[in-house]
């Protein structure tokens, strides 16, 4: 099946899944390469209602906005970018990458936030690769692989399974620094992927606006509040594929909002985020993210950001060993390399006996994470051997029951 524009905002609910499910496409010829792939139904997320808490919440939050006087909030946000690959399947470009940032930038344009890839790690993980939100396999890569989520913006590629294409977590929805905060996407989302119409990198700036507290510009209809914003026109349903600007689906005046990023619109039709939407952010950040800008950074001169939409080489080699550690059923072993080296990576009992054989390949530079399932064997210590370059490096490892 093509994976769907299913984008999926919100806390962990189990029914989603399900409708999540529903709402997948059963279009693809069998036959066709991916670069050939192309959707045949439109993007749908299924976002909840907000509990009667978060109604709450985003009362006293119009409040506050309808009386802000302080000057707009903005800044960069420093990326942390996990790959999540099987194989050679879904294992992205630098370039790729690359180009994500710079498109996200541009969507962002005039809001005053920006985007720093601050760091790229690469996972080869079958079962992580089909990850579902609300499930043990992404509470597991999250906790193994989100880095500081209090100050960065945690961006996660994959596969997908139930043929989503991305979901991420709202501000109120945990505190600050829980490690599930983040965005979700399918990699074929990315610039230059093959879910056609869907593939010029605008997936993750919809999921950026969730992660940042914006809704759906059809959230709740035709009905007062809507989507919280008051210049986006009042909408009935989503627009899936046309780019038709006379579109409009409610009697309130305007014509439907479907060049806005948070509507379900094929990539090439988006174009905007509102002034209203850009002061919805700049209420919510300080008061759930206070943590995540760095103002210094966020009106230096253009070219001075250019140079931070990529990541830094690893000037050193580093071996960080598992995390977490201890641990039960899985650990992540990570490391750091400063140029493109053999690695094999292994795994000993206390008595010398290899009981994993986690890595033998050649990596390039950057910094990488492996898994480490150890469900199959006792608790005890185990010792992590990674060998680079006929150097080898050792840590502990502790299973617990």
């Amino acid at each position: 099946m093509t994976p769907a524009r299913v984008c999926i905002s919100t806390r962990l609910f189990p029914a989603l899944l399900i409708a999540a499910s529903s709402l997948a496409f059963a279009s693809r010829d069998a036959g066709a390469s991916p670069a050939a792939q192309v959707l045949m139904r439109g993007r749908a997320c299924a976002t909840p209602e907000p509990t009667a808490e978060e109604r709450a919440k985003l009362s006293s939050l119009d409040r506050a906005l309808a009386q802000r006087t302080a000057a707009p909030v903005g800044g960069t946000i420093q990326i942390a970018f996990h790959v999540i690959h099987d194989g050679d399947q879904g294992n992205v470009s630098d370039e790729q990458i690359q180009d994500q940032i710079r498109e996200l930038n541009r969507n962002f344009l005039g809001t005053g936030y920006r985007f720093s890839l601050a760091t790229v790690d690469r996972t080869d993980d079958a079962r992580w690769f089909k990850v579902l939100p609300g499930t043990g396999d992404e509470k597991h890569m999250k906790q193994a692989l989100a880095i500081d989520p209090a100050h960065r913006l945690n961006v996660y590629t994959a596969s997908l399974g139930h043929d989503l294409v991305g979901w991420a977590y709202f501000p109120f929805s945990f505190p600050e620094n829980y490690y599930l905060h983040g965005v979700v996407i399918h990699y074929g989302s990315m610039p230059g992927g093959f879910i056609v119409p869907y593939d010029l990198g605008r997936t993750l700036s919809h999921e950026v606006g969730h992660y940042l507290g914006l809704y759906h510009t059809f959230q709740g209809g035709c009905e007062e509040p809507g989507d919280f914003v008051a210049d986006t026109p009042a909408e009935a349903t989503p627009n899936l594929f046309a780019c038709d600007g006379s579109r409009n689906t409610c009697p309130a005046p305007g014509n439907d909002p479907i060049h806005n990023y948070m509507d379900y619109s094929p990539d090439a039709c988006y174009t905007e985020f509102t002034a209203g939407q850009d002061a919805r952010m700049d209420a919510i950040v300080p008061v759930y993210r206070p943590s995540l800008l760095d103002a210094a950074l966020a009106f230096a001169p253009t070219e001075a950001l250019s140079a931070l939409e990529g990541p830094a080489t690893p000037r050193s080699f580093a071996f960080r060993g598992g995390w977490p550690n201890p641990f039960q059923d899985q650990t992540v072993l990570r490391f750091s390399l400063p140029s493109s080296a053999r690695v094999q990576l292994r795994v000993y009992d206390v008595a010398g006996h290899l009981v994993a054989n986690v890595m033998d390949a050649t990596m390039p530079a950057g910094d990488h994470s492996a898994p480490f399932r150890a469900s199959s064997l006792p608790a005890g210590m185990y010792f992590a051997s990674l060998r680079v370059n006929g150097t080898i490096y050792t840590r502990s490892l502790m299973r617990v029951p």
